[in-house]
């Protein structure tokens, strides 16, 4: 009887044991969920604020070169237009 008395605290040991593992496991999973989330955060923070100075720079580069700035944007135009035409055309064929 003494054996198995052994073999069961020894099983209950282990799988106290495997709980604190499963635990841990866990803890260290949410924390690297949370830290991976904070970094994708400060990346689409810094997106967002770069995004907003090019669009405040064109818009100061647009207020003070506005007839450059119209042929820029026409040109463009010009240019998306061709390559679209040309594309289309060739589907056609």
């Amino acid at each position: 009887m003494e054996a198995g008395k052994k073999i069961e605290e020894e099983f209950l040991s282990l799988s106290e044991e495997a709980k604190n593992i499963k635990k841990r496991a866990r803890e260290n999973y949410l924390e690297q969920v949370s830290d991976i989330s904070e970094k994708l955060k400060l990346i689409g923070d810094n997106a967002g604020e770069k995004a907003k100075q090019v669009i405040d720079n064109m818009g100061d580069y647009i207020s003070k070169n506005p007839q450059k700035a119209t042929l820029i944007g026409l040109g463009v135009g010009v240019g998306v237009g061709l390559i679209l035409g040309l594309l289309m055309r060739g589907k056609k064929d």
